[in-house]
């Protein structure tokens, strides 16, 4: 019988208030972060001077970049052709994930329904399967919006800083602290690889038992390892509401 403990692939999430230091990134490279997600417009901004020096800082350093681009919900066609304007500029490729950063508030109208067509607008011009959401874990919890008014995403992405995990089940990316060698640097845990890529991550057949990473839960187990989720937790003796703690050895067959 054989365990796993390796942790999951992190990425850098990159912007004004990320460090312009080419120490930085290659810092980021040192601590096993190869892929940086860098923004590219903010709502309000006609030019976002910060886009170019991240993407050549992260390039130059080697790390993979995707974009990203954060929306008050106020004007989906300005934000889309705002941001395809730079992410045409700076090179990115279809291959690039684009993560959709929801900062709205309760006075914005409709705002599940302009999510929709910041998504239907980005699919116009780059694979569905590349766009992710993301969401302050708050907003959700005060029911700011609701997932399930939103599409089913290949991946989702949480930010929830102060928690032991996303705290959403669903959640594909948590993005779990906003600090890196005492500098202000966004990152997040890819749990399956979407942004990353990491298909090594992935136990082989022979694995039976795994090692519970930090912000884990019987459902994020049960997908990453494409387990049925009550196959899991027959395994495991375990009802859903149990919690699971980092370092907790469970069965996965």
């Amino acid at each position: 019988m054989t365990s796993t403990s390796q942790s999951y692939p992190r990425l850098a999430f990159c912007s004004a208030i990320t460090p312009a230091d080419p120490a930085h990134y290659l810092n980021l490279r040192k601590a096993g972060i190869d892929t940086a997600s860098i923004c590219l417009h903010v709502s309000g901004f006609e030019y976002y001077k910060f886009a170019t020096i991240h993407t050549q800082l992260a390039r130059k350093a080697d790390l993979v970049t995707h974009a990203f681009m954060i929306t008050d919900l106020l004007d989906p066609f300005a934000d889309v052709t705002t941001f395809f304007k730079r992410f045409n500029q700076l090179g990115y490729d279809s291959n690039a994930k684009i993560t959709v950063w929801v900062n709205g508030d309760k006075y914005v109208a409709d705002r599940e329904s302009k999510i929709i067509e910041i998504i239907d607008l980005i699919a116009k011009c780059h694979n569905r399967e590349n766009i992710d959401l993301a969401f302050f874990k708050r907003d959700i919890d005060d029911k700011l919006y609701d997932l399930s008014k939103m599409p089913q995403m290949i991946n989702l992405t949480i930010i929830n800083c102060e928690g032991t995990g996303a705290g959403i089940d669903i959640a594909g990316t948590w993005i779990y602290t906003m600090d890196f060698c005492n500098e202000v640097q966004v990152l997040g845990y890819d749990y399956y690889g979407y942004y990353t890529d990491d298909a090594g991550y992935q136990l082989s057949l022979v694995d039976t038992d795994y090692v519970v990473q930090e912000g884990d839960t019987w459902y994020s187990i049960s997908r990453r390892h494409g387990i049925p989720l009550n196959d899991l937790l027959a395994l495991n003796r375990a009802i859903e509401t149990e919690r699971v703690f980092a370092g907790q050895v469970v069965r996965i067959a």
